[in-house]
């Protein structure tokens, strides 16, 4: 196997070279560095970093490889090993690799984003089973009146919005156990979420709807950042069902959609937010279907 890395054009490298290429050329939260790091501290994965250069020996692509095989973050290893016990989205694997290369990629995975299917010449979506990602799209001048009006009648009769910086990591996490129970009936463990957030404390995102002085709606979303794109990634929601008259989902969806994109448009960078695979109609109401692309190795 190693062999067929070297003839198209694979190297083995260090953390070092994949945090470069990362660097250079970017990706979502499954291939940030932070997140492998913390990965492969705590599971027997495997783990190895390869790179591609140009004639000027410089690094044109990156991959991190699980148990020498499939790229990193793809679902099946995820779930053999049980690291999708940690509040990550298995769904999309956004890799390092230059949009003006073109790379085979000798390892497999049903996952790979849209952003990387033109670089890498063995991605296929036809032979994919027709997967697909739920993508936030832009949300017109006339949805963005009609939902802020809706937020503003549910702030004059006693709603309000928290940022999540408002509270310490461990009160959100009880916030949102509590809301997954009022909405799901089920308890959640909270220690791989505790884990994860005790090492890399910025990954929460967005806003939490209360309704006089009591929590009642929120989204658990992750964010990560390259130097082009923020993306965001939808794990689960919690609500107060009781209130469910009063449209407290679809706000709470609102606030945070909004929310992305007035972050994005401040650091001036592309916001990819992932509702993750297409399960629910509402998601639609939300999104556009991205294709995923198989890698086929």
């Amino acid at each position: 196997m190693d062999a067929v890395f070297r003839l198209l054009g694979w190297k083995e490298s260090s953390f070092e070279d994949y945090q470069q290429a990362y660097a250079t050329y970017g990706g979502n939260l499954l291939s940030d560095p932070r997140i492998l790091k913390f990965i492969h501290s705590r599971f027997d994965l495997k783990p190895r970093f390869l790179i591609q250069r140009d004639q000027n020996d410089e690094i044109v692509a990156g991959v991190c490889i699980w148990d020498n095989l499939y790229i990193a973050g793809d679902q099946r290893v995820a779930n053999k090993h049980g690291i999708n016990r940690f509040p990550l989205n298995f769904d999309e694997i956004v890799l390092p690799i230059s949009p003006d290369t073109r790379a085979v990629l000798p390892f497999r995975t049903k996952f790979l984003s849209d952003i990387n299917h033109h670089p890498v010449r063995n991605s296929s979506h036809l032979l994919n089973a027709h997967r697909e990602i739920s993508i936030v799209r832009a949300v017109s001048a006339k949805t963005r009146s009609s939902r802020n009006r809706e937020l503003r009648k549910f702030i004059d009769i006693g709603g309000s919005i928290h940022h999540v910086s408002e509270f310490s990591a461990e009160n959100l996490m009880q916030m949102y156990a509590t809301l997954f129970f009022q909405r799901r009936g089920k308890q959640i463990d909270l220690e791989y979420t505790r884990e994860l957030l005790r090492e890399i404390p910025d990954l929460p995102f967005g806003y939490v709807l209360s309704f006089e002085g009591e929590p009642c709606a929120m989204q658990w979303l992750m964010k990560s950042e390259d130097h082009q794109r923020v993306y965001l990634d939808y794990i689960n929601a919690g609500m107060n069902t009781a209130l469910s008259h009063l449209s407290i989902g679809t706000l709470v969806a609102w606030v945070n959609v909004r929310a992305a994109f007035e972050y994005g448009e401040k650091q001036a960078k592309q916001v990819r937010f992932s509702f993750g695979r297409p399960t629910a109609d509402y998601k639609d109401r939300w999104c556009d279907r991205n294709p995923l692309y198989r890698v086929i190795a």
